[in-house]
């Protein structure tokens, strides 16, 4: 299968052009389907009246969906894989982004962040990487609501892929992890269903690749 590439279509279309086993890595942030896609609480007792564009967090995937990741895939990270414990293999190698490191005030972000893996280690992981709403380490311009820092998509590539390896991102978003894979020398493909926000990946992708020219 061709690789750096992002199709624009929902994740079957591409996992049935997919071999097993054929995938170094997937790496994914999928809809955790708590409906943040209709916007969410801001601090104390205020409420935000944004309304992020399409419906990215109304459902999340079903079973079949991630036994596709196991099947393509040598190796498997999920984020907020604890949204999806009644649908994927119990995990002895956990990872654990604490998002607050020195951020003391009170705010409804969650501190941390639970990424499952398919790695066969009774060890946890830990990366701390600040990210507490518009409270950030990173460099990114955000483009979409749960954006996730290309800065720590680059570390864990690097922790757990070689130079070379392919990546795989059902669920592309913004195009971060298209964006990290460049950085580490890795080779990328991604879906994503909402034309809005693969045009986005497509836009950012152009953009790196001019600023290397």
């Amino acid at each position: 299968m061709d690789t750096n590439i992002i199709y624009n279509e929902g994740c079957f279309e591409t996992f049935k052009r997919i071999d097993d086993k054929s995938i170094d890595l997937v790496l994914t942030d999928p809809p955790y389907g708590i409906k943040a896609d209709k916007g969410v609480g801001g601090f104390g007792v205020s409420k935000t009246d944004k309304h992020y564009k399409g419906n990215w967090d109304a459902n999340r995937p079903d079973k079949l969906c991630f036994d596709e990741m196991l099947r393509i895939g040598k190796n498997t990270l999920i984020f907020g894989g604890n949204f999806f414990a009644n649908l994927l293999p119990v995990g002895t190698h956990w990872i654990v982004w604490d998002k607050k490191d020195d951020v003391k005030f009170q705010n409804p972000y969650s501190d941390c962040e639970l990424i499952w893996t398919s790695f066969k280690k009774n060890t946890i992981k830990k990366y701390v990487f600040k990210q507490q709403g518009f409270i950030t380490d990173s460099k990114d311009k955000r483009v979409h609501p749960t954006q996730k820092p290309t800065e720590l998509i680059e570390r864990i590539i690097m922790d757990y892929t070689n130079e070379g390896d392919t990546i795989f991102d059902p669920f592309m978003g913004s195009g971060t992890t298209a964006i990290a894979c460049l950085n580490t020398k890795r080779n990328y493909i991604g879906c994503e269903l909402d034309k809005g926000y693969y045009d986005i990946c497509i836009k950012r992708i152009e953009e790196h690749n001019r600023r290397l020219l």
